[in-house]
């Protein structure tokens, strides 16, 4: 199972940003810096091997599909498992839903972790968005037994820690028991500046006829 589901998880990594960034910055593999390695191995109170797999984007129906590919099946084309007849499929989307970065690994147990996190630099954390993933999450992951040796993490990065955050029956992995995010801060440079549409007034409008520059501290 293991060496599979890390196989069917590269195997599914075709997001072109990945293979640009890596050959512009001669690192295709996505080695990562072992300082974050370490933080991560702590937040998740894993220790991580330095043999993993790492990409950007990555897209949940990519994660469901390389867990569901670890098991036998003489079925093809595979049924989409539709809700309520309502043409909802929350393990197969066929979305850009996606987690800005993923982190998979084997640990000396021969558990495959499966890291995803999510990260915001000039917005927030939304509960709608926080609840779509959690939707998501409940019905590829299920519950801590439905994979055997998968152990699934949701990590947070954000200039500042998220606030007033209710998602409703958080999945397992989701958050702590005070109902909290496993967060880490964000490292950005400060005083960037953003482009938004306004009215001649200086008023911001989606529909101004004007623009101006504003500075986020």
């Amino acid at each position: 199972m293991s060496k599979k589901l890390i196989e069917n998880l590269k195997s599914f990594n075709r997001k072109e940003r990945f293979y640009l960034v890596g050959q512009m910055l001669g690192n295709p593999d996505f080695r990562m810096d072992d300082k974050q390695l370490d933080k991560i191995s702590e937040l998740i109170d894993t220790q991580i091997p330095r043999e993993y797999f790492a990409a950007m984007d990555y897209h949940l129906d990519w994660i469901y599909a390389s867990l569901f590919l670890t098991q036998n099946h003489d079925e093809k084309p595979f049924p989409r498992n539709f809700i309520d007849n309502k043409k909802v499929d929350l393990q197969i989307s066929g979305t850009q839903e996606d987690v800005d970065f993923l982190l998979a690994f084997v640990d000396h147990e021969n558990t495959t972790h499966i890291v995803m996190i999510e990260a915001k630099g000039d917005s927030y954390f939304s509960n709608g968005q926080l609840d779509s993933k959690n939707k998501r999450f409940k019905a590829i992951f299920g519950n801590g037994n439905t994979w055997r040796n998968v152990r699934a993490h949701f990590l947070t990065c954000s200039l500042k820690r998220p606030q007033k955050i209710s998602i409703e029956e958080p999945v397992y992995f989701m958050c702590n028991e005070e109902s909290e995010l496993t967060w880490f801060p964000l490292i950005m440079d400060t005083g960037k500046n953003k482009v938004t549409r306004c009215m001649n007034n200086n008023k911001p409008c989606s529909e101004g006829d004007h623009w101006k520059v504003e500075s986020r501290s």
